[in-house]
């Protein structure tokens, strides 16, 4: 019974610090554009990256809290393009800002080292965009 609490803290504390809505979208392939409406693509099967299209639009982002399968050390572009200001914030360790501005078209890339969930959230909007589930 302990285990099963502990368990259930933990998936909790990985959720993000966001109160968006986590609902299950789908995850991406390897190497696939996720689009902003796409709902569910395959997992993530090769070394190839993972571009995620990140559009901030009247006041609203899309993708919202899409599933998204990565491997340890794969690449993760996101493509943000822009009308408003924001900060995504990716919650791995160490952690990542990234600032936008009004009219970027901007691609930001890096990589996980630890297993896990990454979420991936726009600071002043208050959601997540992208829960990054990261396996070995």
């Amino acid at each position: 019974m302990k285990l099963m609490s502990a368990l259930g803290a933990c998936i909790l504390i990985l959720a993000g610090c966001s109160g968006a809505d986590s609902a299950d979208e789908g995850p991406a392939r390897a190497g696939a554009t996720v689009a902003p409406e796409a709902r569910t693509t395959s997992p993530a099967s090769t070394d190839d990256g993972v571009t995620v299209d990140i559009v901030f639009e009247g006041g609203e982002v899309v993708p919202r809290a899409k599933r998204i399968d990565v491997r340890v050390g794969q690449q993760v572009t996101l493509h943000v393009t822009s009308d408003a200001g924001d900060e995504i914030h990716i919650h791995s360790d160490p952690e990542q800002v990234y600032e936008v501005a009004v009219g970027d078209d901007e691609s930001h890339t890096f990589a996980i080292d630890t297993p896990g969930q990454v979420a991936v959230e726009a600071h002043h909007l208050d959601v997540t965009i992208v829960q990054l589930v990261v396996r070995p």
